[in-house]
């Protein structure tokens, strides 16, 4: 019983800390690259983290993408 126990609180454990990873947003506009960051956060979030930071300059050519 306390080994089933402890390999299903390990199993969790890895699962929930394992959605959480590293992911790196580029953001240039025509003339390049000019801002690179990290995000640690699920990819949906970080996606929408990345997104959200091109949006600040109004008509602007910038982009920010997720690698």
């Amino acid at each position: 019983m306390k080994k089933t126990t402890l390999i299903a609180i390990v199993s969790t454990s890895i699962f929930i800390l394992g959605c959480k990873k590293k992911y790196t947003c580029e953001c240039g506009n025509p003339g390049g690259i000019y801002k690179t960051f990290t995000i640690k956060d699920t990819r949906k979030n970080a996606v929408e983290k990345c997104y959200d930071k091109d949006q600040n300059i109004p008509f602007s050519e910038t982009y920010c993408n997720l690698k």
